[in-house]
Order: structure tokens, then C-alpha cells, then sequence
């Protein structure tokens, strides 16, 4: 039988150990973004006695998140890690109650400059991602359950949580790549009302012409205040699912239906809802129904004689198969990535008390969303575009490291055995060669 290690000695003394190896390519990546000097040059946020600077406190939340901290009061445990620290260029860390009150502290005006200097570099990001001239947004919203008395969350539409108070918290993306727009409202949000001031938000950012702008809506967004006195309006390409309305039955019934996939079948139709000014194009899709109970109940289909049923009112040029096609698509695209919010980037928890303090948070919060995912599509080859943040963490963030030091040169030692070390080295030259943003 093997000796196991006899005599071992137990040492506190090592403070360049660290966990997030990793960390250090992000931080590489926000020097090329000049993210640092951008907020402190645009996010003017004085208090006296501050002992950290405004920028010191809005890095350190958004790598936080990146590496998966969680809560704010779990930041504490990095309070040890002097890799971290002097990584970021920071002596010591400030506490989860100092952190807290800053984001109390953090006024609308502030606030709306963080989003400026987020949306400065996403234009220059744009350039470099975009050689196209055609954008897709996808806009959806999402129910935020709170548990305490935060100010302004509201009782609304909630179907998990019946009864409960919660924000309600409007996103939009740009195809599945990342996001645009965000906004916290109140539980009892009408939804409708907020998708065309999102759409006017996001196209006011985009940094050069685009020939085609089209957007993918869900069920609650389908409204003649939209559709026809706006998206119709404004030449802007769209697909919206709609709710199957009585008069529409008899048209699905007899019109004709033609195969798209598997069972799946489509067909098209021309019709004016009450109170609309013109006939809009509508889309159907329908499959039998499946015998098994627990595939019916995941479906959510309208369902009639033995059929399920999807409906669309669209604008777009295209065969109902290739409209079935894009709208599917949405699916990869907001709805994705709100999971992944949700999932990855504890969307769902919601920080203070105070209705600004939270809105600050998730802006800092949808920041650091879309730093990840710049840093996937300008740094990582082709098959880690669409992977998802724990995936990064595993494979490229949180790695042991330790930092020393050899006459003037610093080391970051990471384990001899490390099986992701040629992806490493390809980020950390792929950074190498962006130009500063």
C-alpha cells in the first residue's frame, strides 16, 4: 500500500493564491474596452470622505458577477484573495455594507451615465461585431418575485408565484447576441405600453444606418397601438405571436395547410381584427395532437378538434415556413437569454430595498451580460460564441493561480495539468491584437 504525506505543515501566510485565475483575462479585456477610464471620465458621483473611487466600486460589482459571487454580501470572500485585489489595483475591497450604500446612494442622473458609458462602447463594439446592415431585436419581459417591502413592486402578472409582489423587467436583444435595452417597472406593467418606447430606445443607438429593422414580439405585445400605428407606420419588420380570436376559427378550419416540418403544418390568411384600420397578414401553425398527456400540457398551444395551434401577424416578405423559421428563433434569442440571466447572472435577486439602488444594480448587472459576451465573440474561437457564463467560469475563470514574482517580472502560475491552456493562450492572444475601443 502507498505512504501517504506524513508531517504535513499548515501555513495562512499566502495571499497571492487565488481561485479566478481567470479573472485576469477579463481585466485584460475591459483595458482594451478603456472601461475604467470611461466611467471615470463620464460618471461624475462625488461624496465626501469616499474611499473608493465611483468606477472602483462599479468594476468590482460587475467582475463580482462575472466570476459568480452571487450576493453582495458573499464579496466579503474577496476580501482575502490578494490576487484579486491586486489584479484590479486595489489595496483592500470595500465591505458588502459599504457596497450596499453605495448603490444607495447612486442617483438617477448617475445612473443614466453608467448607461452612457455602456452605450459608448457598444457602439465601438458594434462596428467591430457588425458587417451587416440588418438588426433584429428581440424585446420580452420578465417577472422578478420579491420577498420583503421594496419600493415599488407592485402585485401583477406573476405565474409562478400568484398573489406576490414583483418588478416587472423589460428586456430587449439584438438577435441573440446581446442586450440593448433595459428597464425596471413595476409588477402591474402593461407591457404593451413599453415596447414602443424600447424600440424608439434601441434604434436611437444604433451607430450607423440600417436599410432593415425588424423585431420579434411575444402574444402580450400584439396591439393595433403598435402594430398599426407605429411598426406599420415606420417600416419596421416584424413578427408577433397573437391569441387565436373567435372570428379567426373558422378561417383556420377551411384554409389550406401545407407540410413545414415533422408534423408541423403551415398556412396563411389575411385578416382585419375589430377595431383595426386594414387586413394584416396572419401565419399559422398547427400539429395533431400528440397522445401522450404530458406533451400536450408542453405544448401551450390554442387547441381545437384535435389540433394545436400557433398564430403570427407579420409584415415580412417570406413563406410561412421561412416566417416559422426567423420567429423561432426568438426562442434563442430573448428568451435564452433571460435564463441565462436568471441562471448565471442571479438576475433574479434583487439586491436592497430601495427601487433605484435595484435599478443601478441590474444595469451594472446587464453590463457585465454584455462584457461577457463581447468577450466571447472578439476573444474565443467560433464554437464558444453562443456557450453560456458557466461554461466560461469553468473552463477559463475559475482556475487556481498564484502570483509571484521573479526580479522585475510578474508570474501568474496556473496547475501543470490545466486542459484548457491552449484555449487560454488563444484568448490572451486575441486580446493581444484588439485595438483599444
Amino acid at each position: 500500500m502507498g505512504k501517504g504525506i506524513k508531517n504535513i505543515q499548515i501555513s495562512f501566510g499566502n495571499n497571492n493564491l487565488t481561485h479566478f485565475g481567470g479573472l485576469f483575462l477579463i481585466h485584460s479585456f475591459c483595458k482594451k474596452l478603456k472601461l475604467k477610464q470611461s466611467l471615470q471620465f463620464h460618471v461624475k458621483h462625488y461624496q465626501r470622505n469616499q474611499k473608493y473611487q465611483t468606477a472602483e466600486y462599479i468594476l468590482l460589482l460587475i467582475y463580482a458577477i462575472i466570476l459568480g459571487i452571487g450576493r453582495i454580501e458573499n464579496i466579503r470572500f474577496l476580501q482575502i484573495n490578494g490576487f484579486f485585489k491586486k489584479t484590479i489595483g486595489m489595496n483592500n475591497l470595500p465591505d458588502p455594507t459599504a457596497i450596499r450604500r453605495f448603490l444607495y446612494r447612486l442617483t438617477p442622473k448617475t445612473i443614466r451615465q453608467i448607461v452612457k458609458v455602456h452605450d459608448i462602447i457598444q457602439k465601438k463594439v458594434f462596428l467591430l461585431l457588425h458587417t451587416k446592415t440588418s438588426v433584429t431585436f428581440d424585446i420580452d419581459g420578465t417577472v422578478l418575485t420579491v420577498y420583503g417591502r421594496q419600493q415599488r413592486a407592485k402585485v401583477g402578472y406573476n405565474p409562478t408565484k400568484r398573489g406576490k409582489k414583483s418588478y416587472c423587467f423589460m428586456l430587449c436583444f439584438e438577435s441573440n447576441r446581446e442586450f440593448w435595452y433595459g428597464s425596471l417597472k413595476s409588477g402591474n406593467v402593461s407591457q404593451v405600453k413599453v415596447a414602443r418606447h424600447i424600440i424608439k430606445e434601441c434604434l436611437a443607438k444604433l451607430p450607423l444606418p440600417i436599410y432593415r429593422i425588424r423585431v420579434r414580439l411575444d402574444a402580450i405585445f400584439c396591439s393595433k397601438n403598435l402594430i398599426e400605428n407605429y411598426l406599420d407606420e415606420e417600416n419596421i419588420g416584424y413578427t408577433i405571436e397573437t391569441q387565436l380570436r373567435n372570428p379567426m376559427l373558422p378561417i383556420i378550419e377551411k384554409i389550406k395547410y401545407s407540410h413545414y416540418k415533422g408534423d408541423w403544418e403551415t398556412a396563411e390568411f389575411k385578416y382585419c381584427p375589430r377595431g383595426w384600420k386594414k387586413s394584416h397578414r396572419f401565419v399559422v401553425l398547427r400539429r395533431p395532437l400528440p397522445e401522450d398527456p404530458e406533451e400536450k400540457l408542453q405544448l401551450k398551444l390554442f387547441v381545437m378538434k384535435n389540433y394545436g395551434y400557433r398564430v403570427l401577424v407579420t409584415n415580412l416578405n417570406l413563406k410561412p415556413q421561412n416566417i416559422w423559421n426567423f420567429h423561432s428563433q426568438r426562442a434563442q434569442g430573448a428568451e435564452q437569454n433571460i435564463k441565462e440571466l436568471k441562471l448565471n447572472y442571479s438576475l433574479a435577486k434583487i439586491p436592497t430595498k430601495s427601487y433605484i439602488a435595484n435599478v443601478a444594480y441590474l444595469q451594472i448587472l446587464l453590463f457585465a451580460f454584455n462584457i461577457t459576451n463581447w468577450f466571447k465573440w472578439l476573444c474565443l474561437p467560433k464554437e464558444y460564441h453562443y456557450v453560456n457564463l458557466q461554461t466560461i467560469r469553468e473552463q477559463l475563470l475559475s482556475i487556481p493561480a498564484r502570483l509571484s514574482k521573479t526580479g522585475n517580472k510578474n508570474i501568474l502560475r496556473f496547475p501543470a495539468g490545466y486542459q484548457y491552456k491552449e484555449l487560454f493562450n488563444t484568448a490572451i492572444a486575441n486580446i493581444g491584437k484588439l485595438k483599444q475601443v
